[in-house]
């Protein structure tokens, strides 16, 4: 479940909420004796009214659980898979088993993706479109460079410099799906001056990512 979709629900679950608390006052002050029946009837009712959107929100949470489960399991598998692009982007003559080993991998990671996610208008059958394209082409980068001949620098590098660009623009979507935290103690010497002692004792340069 998404973070959209459980935000409804518990939108959903909260009306419902204020408008048993709005049911209830009305019928108290409609009828302000002891013994009305039909609010001593809602009284009766009133753990059921709880009961069932609370098991409802419970199930809901489950499947958001499960769902960043998945989430997670699928970004390591697409990690491996993209880096694994980017190394044989390297090799200067890969062989045939590293060539179907990396497609094999990002053909992996693809399917993976539609295991999670549907297509984009999968319910309509004359159109359904992928939803993360650019793990796809960079399916069809790795495929266009080929193996068993010997590959240019300049055309290994255009192909790396592509697939960064095209995996940076996915994974910065792919993310927005995550619940993230800001980290309590984090180690950043670009906004901590302080952290900067390590790099300066061992003469370590401080490189922007």
């Amino acid at each position: 479940m998404t973070k959209k979709q459980l935000f409804k629900w518990f939108l959903v679950a909260s009306m419902v909420y204020l408008c048993a608390v709005a049911l209830g006052v009305s019928l108290r002050l409609y009828d302000a004796t002891n013994n009305s029946i039909i609010y001593t009837t809602y009284k009766d009712m009133i753990p059921f009214i709880i009961a069932i959107p609370a098991a409802w929100l419970g199930y809901c949470l489950q499947r958001r659980a499960s769902y960043l489960q998945q989430l997670r399991i699928l970004w390591s598998t697409l990690i491996k898979a993209v880096q694994k692009a980017n190394q044989y982007t390297y090799l200067e003559c890969p062989t045939s088993d590293q060539y179907s080993e990396t497609l094999c991998s990002l053909s992996a990671a693809i399917e993976e993706v539609r295991g999670v996610f549907m297509n984009i208008f999968e319910k309509n059958k004359k159109v359904s479109l992928y939803p993360f394209e650019p793990v796809k082409d960079i399916y069809g980068l790795i495929y266009d460079l080929g193996c068993n001949n010997k590959i240019t620098n300049e055309e290994r590098k255009n192909t790396r410099d592509k697939i960064f660009a095209l995996w940076r623009d996915a994974r910065e979507e792919l993310l927005r799906e995550f619940d993230r935290e800001i980290p309590t103690f984090p180690h950043t010497h670009w906004a901590q001056p302080e952290k900067s002692k390590v790099y300066e004792t061992h003469g370590i340069e401080k490189k922007p990512t």
